[in-house]
């Protein structure tokens, strides 16, 4: 479990406190008072503080999260109003477990100090009973073992020690990953929750030459020459498939799929594809001209995936769809953005399809790279449109919500300002 970082605060009233998290779903987190203890959990996030007077968990209690601090501030009211807080400053100290004892440094030296444990069992009567000492000898070695073991199990600290990162370590161990390389620590939240996406081993810790090596590498693994083979003989269904035409690049003109132009005034959004421009981010975007080249090359990785899904479903998304756009997009399951030239994400793209989907077939792969020419053809509009849907299959998703903030979402909002 990592512990985040986190600041405390009192007034008369509430104790406040703000909690560091990159991204948040609120189904999967858990805040709680109970007495002088705070506890929340967001895996693979944890933190219990230990507090020198009682929190009440009611009605008055919230939390919010903000998207540009990235913070999660909750508030709990105080057991006792005006009641003043000790050492909430002392950050040591908030993360000790019962009975441990911590430094404290303050500005006139330091001191040691100790949280106070519970009294669990308390016994009324210490005088000696005889018959306690005939019962003890009466019994087998098979249950004084037992007795034994209750002990120690209520002797045990069964609390997680707590450390906070340093400044250090978190610059040093983060990578950085995702849309103009401007994340980290994402991939952290999913280690655990069944991400079969992500084909990394330490995406945390990774760089981009390890990452482009790492992709190749399990490319070369996974394919699979017997099942290519297979789908290259037995391609009944496949050449339907080929065949099929989808919603989308029917209704961009054909006019505009001959020639590149910024203006499709002819290309129009539904009332849904409006509703969902509303929910973007806004942001302004800083690219540095080092990697600007790789973010554009970025969106077609994204386009393959996408139209190898429309085209294999027949324009009718499954709950697989954003693990198959995922998975042939090596930008999504490999954070691979090393690419310089379009051959290159090309050639990827291609050996990804061979490799992980349903259906691997060399004329369908072609097929989808006519179906990106259609869409780049269009223009940003129709590029959009495309990326809108991407982003729906994926931030609705338990687990690959997390591609949608890393990625798609950033290129969503920046195609519409790209020139």
């Amino acid at each position: 479990m990592i512990t985040p970082l986190f600041s405390v605060r009192q007034d008369a009233d509430f104790v406040y406190i703000e909690i560091k998290v990159t991204h948040i779903k609120a189904q999967n987190v858990e805040l709680r008072a109970d007495g002088h203890i705070f506890m929340f959990s967001l895996p693979p996030y944890y933190l219990r503080l230990h507090f020198s007077g009682n929190l009440v968990d009611d009605e008055r209690a919230s939390a919010s999260f903000d998207l540009e601090t990235k913070s999660l501030s909750v508030k709990f009211p105080k057991e006792n109003p005006g009641e003043e807080f000790s050492d909430l400053d002392l950050m040591t100290k908030l993360l000790a477990r019962v009975g441990e004892k911590v430094q404290n440094d303050t500005a006139g030296g330091s001191s040691t100090s100790e949280v106070k444990k519970k009294v669990l069992i308390e016994e009324l009567n210490s005088d000696h009973d005889p018959d306690d000492q005939d019962m003890e000898d009466g019994l087998t070695d098979a249950q004084r073992n037992y007795l034994s073991e209750l002990e120690d199990a209520e002797n045990f600290d069964w609390q997680i020690t707590q450390e906070l990162p340093s400044a250090k370590e978190e610059s040093l161990l983060s990578a950085k990953y995702g849309f103009n390389l401007q994340y980290s620590g994402f991939l952290r939240q999913t280690a655990d929750m069944g991400n079969d996406i992500n084909d990394l081993d330490d995406p945390e810790g990774s760089t981009i030459e390890s990452r482009s090596k790492e992709r190749i590498e399990k490319e070369n693994r996974k394919f699979d020459p017997d099942y290519y083979l297979s789908d290259c003989l037995e391609n009944a269904d496949i050449q339907q498939l080929i065949e099929f035409k989808p919603q989308l690049f029917r209704s961009i003109p054909q006019s505009l799929q001959g020639r590149a132009t910024d203006a499709m005034a002819e290309i129009e959004f539904t009332e849904l594809e409006k509703k969902r421009m509303m929910n973007l981010p806004r942001r302004t975007y800083i690219i540095d001209s080092i990697i600007l080249k790789s973010v554009y090359l970025g969106l077609i990785p994204l386009l393959f995936g996408y139209s190898y899904d429309v085209r294999t479903t027949l324009d009718d998304h499954t709950s697989e769809s954003a693990w198959t756009i995922g998975k042939l997009a090596a930008n999504i399951s490999c954070l691979d953005s090393s690419f310089t030239s379009v051959s290159q994400v090309m050639i990827a793209c291609t050996r990804r399809s061979l490799a992980y989907p349903l259906y691997r077939n060399w004329e369908l792969s072609q097929k989808c790279w006519d179906d990106v020419y259609c869409l780049l053809r269009g223009g940003k509009r129709a590029v959009l449109k495309a990326l809108l849907d991407v982003n729906h299959l994926f931030a609705f998703h338990d687990v690959y919500y997390v591609y949608s903030k890393i990625v798609v979402e950033d290129y969503c909002a920046w195609i519409q300002t790209a020139r």
